[in-house]
């Protein structure tokens, strides 16, 4: 796994998790007040709904709480 963060401006950070081939967990983050705000989403085509959130007073733990969240969704979706 290979991980790239990249600061686009004061307010947002981007991190690229690459897990395998083709394969891309991206999650935005953005200063807020009162801490950080992270939305988690992947590479493949998927339902709008599928975004994982999380808003917390570290930027870590909005990171964590996002791809969790994210995770969750992932494996609530019915097998096709």
């Amino acid at each position: 796994m290979r991980v790239v963060t990249k600061v686009k401006c004061d307010e947002l950070e981007v991190i690229k998790m690459y897990i395998s081939s083709g394969f891309i967990i991206t999650v935005e983050i953005f200063t807020v007040p009162g801490g950080y705000k992270s939305f988690a989403n992947c590479s493949f085509i998927q339902p709008d709904y599928l975004i994982g959130t999380g808003f917390h007073s570290t930027k870590k733990g909005s990171v964590m709480l996002a791809v969790k969240e994210f995770h969750g969704l992932l494996l609530a979706l019915p097998e096709s």
